[in-house]
């Protein structure tokens, strides 16, 4: 048996599939963080080690049966760039045949099964890969929550915070992101997020969290709540038509999909991206992913393999999601 080694490398989780040549899921595994610009080099290395090591055994495979590793991974930029870097620290392990990609591009490979396309990806953070028809690509956003981060859950959560603020204060209409704030913080009243957020700490992905919590008072009718979801998925509409512009399609519809968790479980973020795409560019086609980023990373490494990525293979695929 000869499998691929996917790997979809993040700053929380790292997952490992070993997937065989007609698509079949042999065996996977998750692991912590591997994002090296962020994450200190040991617990990266010991990551994506305990990942493999884990899918192998769980698998049944040697070494000598993974013909190639593919990874996608935070911290390697679309264009390659921290790429060798990564590639090095696989062969390494004892692999020859290493293909690495950033965590966008897989993305991007698994919602739009290489074919090219705008993809928004809308997570802890958010970036637009797209990919024209003549190869280029191009990038809008991933700056990270300085500089935007627009769409994202962590602004999402950010603005929440802003916004129940203002309420506190009485300059802004009133919302129950107050409360709800307060009692997913296990607080007792909401000037005690003061110093929870700058006494205590909050990471990052802590911040991004209140974005479910955000979303479920929205769903409940709250229009506050329901204004920063708007707002929300208008940015990521604008980011997606900022990167179709820059990029050449063939004639016909442009098609536009998405991968990450915002997008994927807020119906009302994803009605309004929809909504703006259709209504400043007519040619755009809003598809669902068709498969997950690990996957994307399979299919680049098949690419690389020359391994024919046919019907079969895809309905076997779409089989390992569900």
């Amino acid at each position: 048996m000869k499998v691929i080694l996917a790997i979809d490398g993040g700053g929380s989780r790292t997952r490992c599939q070993a997937i065989d040549r007609q698509g079949h899921l042999v065996s996977q595994a998750e692991t912590g963080p591997s994002n090296h610009l962020l994450i200190d080099e040991r617990v990266v290395v010991r990551s994506l080690v305990d990942g493999i090591d884990k899918t192998l055994s769980l698998g049944g495979l040697s070494r000598r049966e993974v013909a190639c590793i593919s990874a996608g991974l935070a911290g390697v930029d679309f264009d390659g760039v921290g790429a060798e870097e990564m590639k090095a620290l696989l062969q390494a392990l004892d692999f020859e045949r290493v293909v690495v990609n950033g965590d966008m591009t897989i993305a991007h490979a698994g919602a739009l099964r290489l074919l090219p396309g705008v993809v928004a990806l809308a997570g802890t953070g958010s970036v637009v890969l797209g990919v024209g028809s003549d190869g280029q690509r191009v990038k809008v956003g991933g700056w990270g929550p300085i500089y935007g981060d627009e769409g994202s859950a962590y602004r999402i959560g950010e603005m929440s915070l802003r916004a129940a603020a203002r309420a506190h204060d009485g300059y802004g209409p009133k919302t129950a992101l107050n409360d709800a704030i307060v009692n997913a913080l296990q607080l007792a009243e909401f000037r005690e997020t003061v110093g929870r957020i700058y006494v205590k700490g909050m990471e990052p992905r802590e911040i991004a969290a209140l974005s479910r919590i955000a979303y479920e008072v929205a769903e409940q009718g709250d229009e506050v709540a329901r204004e920063i979801f708007f707002q929300a998925g208008n940015e990521l509409a604008e980011s997606v038509l900022a990167a179709i512009r820059q990029l050449k399609f063939e004639p016909g519809a442009i098609i536009v999909s998405y991968q990450g968790s915002v997008l994927d479980s807020c119906h009302l973020l994803r009605e309004q991206f929809e909504g703006k795409l259709k209504r400043q560019m007519a040619a755009v086609q809003v598809v669902a992913p068709e498969f997950e980023p690990v996957i994307g990373a399979y299919l680049l490494g098949c690419n690389a393999l020359d391994w024919e990525i046919d019907s079969d293979m895809c309905a076997a695929l779409k089989g390992n999601q569900d």
